[in-house]
């Protein structure tokens, strides 16, 4: 198998809180499916990529049927029971009809069929009262008990202080679609790992999204509790974090700040390249004040155009584990100019930073860059010529040095100047000075 269908995820209906899953045309294995829907069925990428995976229980006497009226008709709907892996089989109002689910051209493919499926419930009745006589219930810590199939059967009010939602928004519900997109993965990996964890749960860290669009940071704990009869599902306890997550962060950047000192520029940004915080060095590099850099939805706005696509793969090679590397970038200030920067991008420890921010230094090396573009326009022999004139020695001594005439040195000097659009020799070596090395050459015969 080569892999997951992306057409999934360019669907009108690929939304990753949207329950979609593609299947083999007879319903054996599972091809893709939502984040959602991986949540619920507690399926990995692996388990995908690996071929094999059925998402019905096959006890389900409807299921043949079902199969039937879909090979017969191309589509079928009505309930089944489906069964995540190792977990509780629950039932559903499934659909499913063959071909792409783009939909957008009305083709349709020989070897796929799409399942959507419905699987809300209600809270069983009186499960609030049961909950609220326990002491976890007032517990400024939220505690919530989901179903296997990932639906939220209980939350405590303190949920509302925390995320902004009310319990009864809250319940009924799968909430993954409220977990920041870079955490979903994650998120899917702890639960379905949290069966495999003997003695106290270990906490994990994730963004979730509160009510009025802020992401927070909570420190989450989960537990299985499938197997227990009362229980039926899972708990989590969660706290939110944020605060000190960016205080932590606050402190690292200071302090990054301070050992940098006033000579480079200092900035955090999110894996996406939009800016958090930097120093006011860093203001003065990139030509911009800090409202112009607050209001950028990215750092590469402020790029050159043809800057920007490897500005993109450098933060995501860095955000993926790549080692730290310099390179080099032309920033336009806002008055049109440009500013050439070398740059350094690299995740913080997370111990320290408490964050998955990225952090960029920033030097500025427009006058190297200048002047190796400035170079680059000279001769061979116009090079060796100016190295010579940087070392101070008038043209009698050049000529003696290169054994050409004195004609010819006074020739190439013109050249140089004219080239490097200066009106004399000095001003020639400073246009190169922010080299690290003379432009030199050996001496032709």
């Amino acid at each position: 198998m080569s892999g997951p269908i992306s057409t999934i995820h360019d669907a009108p209906h690929g939304d990753p809180a949207s329950r979609v899953v593609l299947l083999t045309p007879d319903w054996s294995t599972v091809l893709d499916a939502t984040s959602t829907c991986r949540y619920q069925l507690r399926l990995a990428r692996e388990d995908i990529l690996d071929g094999g995976t059925s998402v019905f229980d096959p006890s389900d006497e409807r299921l043949a049927p079902a199969r039937a009226e879909h090979r017969r008709t191309g589509r079928f709907h009505g309930p089944l029971r489906l069964r995540p892996k190792d977990g509780t089989p629950f039932e559903a109002l499934v659909s499913v009809v063959s071909g792409s689910p783009a939909g957008g051209d009305g083709s349709t493919r020989e070897d796929l069929a799409v399942m959507e499926y419905d699987a809300e419930r209600q809270v069983p009745h009186g499960l609030e009262q049961q909950w609220s006589r326990h002491p976890l219930h007032h517990s400024p810590d939220v505690v919530a008990l989901y179903e296997a199939d990932g639906t939220l059967r209980y939350i405590s009010p303190s949920v509302e202080d925390v995320l902004g939602w009310t319990p009864q928004e809250m319940t009924g519900r799968v909430t993954i679609d409220l977990v920041h997109p870079d955490d979903v993965e994650p998120m899917i990996d702890a639960m379905l790992s949290a069966a495999e964890v003997t003695g106290p749960p270990r906490p994990v860290v994730f963004r979730v999204r509160h009510r009025d669009g802020r992401w927070r940071h909570l420190e989450v704990m989960l537990r299985d509790l499938s197997d227990d009869p009362e229980v039926g599902g899972s708990t989590v306890h969660f706290r939110d974090i944020t605060d000190r997550v960016e205080e932590l962060g606050a402190h690292w950047f200071a302090g990054l700040d301070a050992l940098d000192g006033s000579s480079g520029g200092l900035a955090n940004l999110t894996p996406e390249g939009r800016l958090v915080r930097f120093n006011d060095r860093f203001q003065q590099l990139v030509g911009r004040s800090r409202e112009q850099l607050l209001q950028l939805d990215s750092l590469e706005d402020a790029l050159h155009p043809e800057d920007r696509v490897g500005w993109r793969a450098e933060l995501r090679r860095v955000a993926q584990g790549g080692a730290v590397a310099a390179s080099e970038w032309r920033h336009l200030r806002a008055d049109g100019s440009l500013t050439w920067v070398s740059a350094r991008v690299q995740r913080p420890l997370r111990s320290a930073g408490g964050s998955d921010l990225l952090v960029v230094t920033v030097e500025d090396v427009t006058g190297r860059k200048e002047a190796e573009q400035a170079l680059a326009l000279l001769t061979p022999r116009e090079q060796e010529v100016l190295g010579l004139v940087r070392q101070g020695l008038d043209n009698s001594e050049i000529a003696r040095a290169l054994f050409v005439s004195v004609h010819t040195v006074k020739h190439h000097v013109q050249g140089v100047l004219r080239k490097l659009e200066v009106p004399d020799r000095r001003r020639a070596a400073e246009r190169v000075a922010a080299l690290d090395t003379s432009p030199r050459g050996r001496p032709r015969d």
